[in-house]
């Protein structure tokens, strides 16, 4: 970032915290070598060129179709791994293999992979090419020394992929689409090297859509180039493999999304090579002043109290495996218990129509348009767009008799399995091929979970098909013209001192997401159950994260502004009153159940909440479900509203602690404290809630963030010495941080003599 002209000469010369390494000649000329042979693709007439599954399948190493001997010494190294695992799981960690890559038929019919190379996300393991915006403050850039040694990998990769196109074999070509509007698509390809690991494009092609054939050869928006055994298979020389081992990048995620590229180094898990192309199109869309979120995406045609039926769409914001699914699949309407408690009766033109469940996007249109709602003008300038076809779900725990409808769609039934059913790290019995879906050695277990088959079991086809008068019958996209509401929901399951269900003012439902609280239940790297953070809940934002609420905020207004209605709501899906955050236990926790949580979406879709403001969250709590006579027939003061769990007093500390984590963390490396995004709008902070500071480090995070300079400031010194990062805040802005220091000092805050010039230098008197 460019300094202005009020700069002192140390600032001038000092780099911005927010811009990448310098870009490497050589790096980059063999980047854009590789990029532009790997849009070239294959030819059209090799085998290679998009195979069908049966191809990838007669290619795998199938377990029954193995001699012997083999299967004898994949059963010994099965038996090693189960030892490791139950070893592992004994004490509290994942097991860093379900299985031996051989690739086992199912009893449905379908197949089992199991990944030898890791099983999970590795953010830890990705590096960006920061290439023309502001770096990513936490993720990993891809320095300069890298550059110079990636500079020769990328030229054998460039080398042996220009190889196999010349010979019309080794590297698997799969070309996809990503999302299913036509004009809101995106063309991705996955370039695979070699033919040990076809579980990848096996199971990416049935997480997205098919793509004309005509249009196969076309140059992608989005590139994959994967190579899990890259250190074997590029022909490199002894000394570049020594030179990479000691850069410790024996595994790694490279992007660069201005190239659309996500190149992917010693990886088989499914999981990660999804996330490449998505990653790339998330950064793609917000080129374009667009957005993508992880949530779960769904449409609802449900009755309200009132007995008017609604068209809703539920966009769900939350990490993995917190509940966006379950909220997504398992709701549902039609002759609910909860109707007919509401004195709704029975109505089979209701439903909830599963979309999408992990990457939605928000994009806009090129040509807006209105349309009439209720009597209403709305106009419509962004469109909801789920991106995969199907869903990529944890199995874990599945029972047929808790859950009939997703186990069918998985399964399939004796009579009618699913021959098409893919497992990822799922144990199976060798021996009849049967899943147990009750053991989890590696905690993140998966399945390509059929959407057309969930529809179809659900009996929610025609819900789709109501929404839009018979003018679509399957789609992953919000049918904008043909919704009542917008339904913004967050699941988080970190803080037990928050009640089951809030409702939220747009700032407020920014800032829940904001705060990225989580519990790490397997889906990436770390211990199973702790507490961490994740802005936003992504771990693959790309590019600076202080854009991603800034964004949000607009587009959120723009659909406001054109009259859509929109709510805001959060679940917490975990439990609440644990004695702390960092384990759910103590006498007084309680879990709350999914039953609960479905109930209270029901509840929602249906206009059936009560809510009260609490005024020490300084939200809208949910305490009851009421009919139409504002009856109450489920009351969840006494049971579930922490305030009555810890009692008030305690109730009242813990929030006002909670509140000072959020906004400047434990320290100054705390990811929990929000005020270190300093680029974000001032409209998302309510000065009101957030306590004022008790040390130097905080007023300065607090006025940094004022002051809008790239980074959060731990002196005051050091910020007043940079503030010409930014811009002398707003008077009213000035006079709020006065009241705040003030406060503080009141309260202890001492400054030394060289802080309190600095603070007045930063626009606060000091006194």
């Amino acid at each position: 970032m460019t300094h202005n002209s009020m700069a002192t000469p140390e600032s001038m010369v000092a780099k911005s915290a927010l811009a990448g390494p310098s870009i490497v000649p050589a790096f980059e000329k063999a980047l854009d070598e590789m990029v532009a042979l790997a849009r070239q693709g294959h030819r059209l007439d090799t085998e290679f060129f998009n195979p069908s599954e049966d191809w990838l399948i007669r290619r795998m190493p199938l377990f029954q179709d193995l001699p012997q001997t083999v299967q004898k010494d994949v059963l010994t190294e099965a038996k090693q791994l189960s030892q490791e695992a139950e070893e592992a799981n004994a004490s509290g960690r994942a097991a860093n293999r379900a299985w031996p890559g051989a690739v086992l038929n199912l009893d449905s019919g379908g197949l089992a992979f199991f990944s030898q190379l890791g099983v999970v996300r590795r953010p830890d393991l990705t590096q960006y090419y920061v290439d023309g915006f502001d770096r990513n403050r936490d993720a990993l850039a891809f320095d300069e020394t890298n550059q110079d040694l990636f500079a020769d990998v990328l030229a054998h990769i460039t080398r042996r992929m220009k190889e196999q196109f010349d010979a019309g074999n080794g590297v698997v070509q799969t070309d996809r689409l990503i999302c299913d509007v036509p004009d809101r698509s995106y063309h991705a390809r996955q370039l695979l090297f070699g033919t040990n690991y076809l579980q990848i494009p096996m199971m990416w092609r049935q997480l997205t859509f098919d793509i004309p054939a005509a249009e196969r050869q076309d140059e992608p928006d989005i590139l994959e180039i994967s190579i899990p055994n890259w250190l074997d298979d590029l022909g490199m020389d002894e000394d570049l493999k020594r030179r990479v081992e000691d850069s410790g990048l024996t595994q790694l995620v490279f992007k660069a999304p201005t190239k659309g590229l996500s190149l992917h180094l010693g990886f088989d898990y499914v999981g990660e090579h999804k996330m490449g192309p998505l990653s790339i199109a998330m950064f793609q869309v917000r080129q374009r002043n667009g957005l993508a979120i992880q949530a779960a995406l769904s449409m609802a045609r449900a009755k309200e109290l009132n007995g008017a039926m609604k068209n809703t769409a539920l966009i769900t914001v939350g990490p993995s495996l917190h509940g966006k699914s379950t909220l997504t699949i398992m709701l549902e309407l039609a002759n609910s218990e909860l109707a007919q408690q509401l004195n709704l009766g029975a109505d089979p033109g209701e439903g909830v129509y599963p979309m999408n469940d992990d990457i939605v996007l928000l994009q806009p249109l090129e040509q807006p348009y209105e349309t009439l709602r209720g009597g209403n003008h709305i106009r419509i300038s962004y469109g909801i767009d789920g991106t995969e076809n199907n869903l990529y779900a944890m199995p874990y725990g599945l029972d047929p008799d808790d859950d009939p409808i997703t186990h069918f769609a998985i399964r399939g039934t004796s009579d009618d399995p699913n021959t098409n059913e893919l497992l990822e790290n799922v144990p199976v019995n060798p021996d009849n091929g049967s899943p147990d879906f009750l053991r989890n050695p590696v905690r993140n277990m998966r399945v390509i979970l059929s959407r057309q088959r969930l529809v179809a079991r659900k009996r929610v086809q025609h819900v789709i098909e109501a929404i839009t008068n018979g003018r679509v019958s399957d789609s992953v996209h919000v049918p904008m013209e043909d919704t009542d509401q917008v339904f913004w929901q967050a699941v988080m399951r970190q803080n037990t001192v928050i009640p089951p269900l809030r409702r939220l003012s747009l700032e407020q439902y920014v800032r829940v997401l904001m705060y990225g609280e989580a519990v790490q239940m397997g889906a990436a790297i770390g211990a199973i159950g702790r507490p961490y953070i994740e802005y936003f809940s992504d771990p693959f934002i790309i590019g600076l994260e202080d854009e991603i609420p800034n964004l949000m905020y607009f587009i959120l207004q723009q659909m406001s502004w054109g009259g859509m209605p929109q709510r805001y709501y959060v679940f917490n899906t975990g439990g609440v009153g644990a004695d702390s955050n960092e384990e759910a236990s103590g006498s007084k926790y309680k879990k709350i159940p999914k039953e609960l949580t479905l109930m209270l979406q029901e509840a929602l879709i249906r206009d059936a909440v009560k809510f009260e403001y609490d005024s020490t969250l300084r939200s809208e709590v949910a305490v009851a479900i009421v009919n139409e006579s504002e009856e109450e027939v489920v009351d969840l003061r006494p049971e579930w509203l922490p305030r009555n769990i810890y009692g008030e007093d305690e109730y009242i500390t813990r929030v006002v602690n909670l509140r000072r984590l959020r906004y400047f963390g434990v320290d100054s490396t705390d990811k929990a404290g929000i005020l270190r995004y300093t680029k974000v709008t001032d409209n998302l902070i309510d000065p009101a809630d957030v306590p004022p500071p008790s040390n130097e480090r905080e007023l300065t995070w607090l006025l940094s963030f004022y002051w809008n300079v790239d980074q959060a400031y731990d002196s005051l010194a050091e910020l007043s010495h940079h503030r010409s990062q930014g811009l002398r805040p707003a008077q009213h802005l000035l006079r709020v941080v006065q009241q705040m220091w003030e406060s503080g000092a009141s309260q202890g805050l001492e400054l030394t003599p060289e802080a309190q010039t600095a603070l007045a230098e930063l626009g606060v008197n000091p006194r």
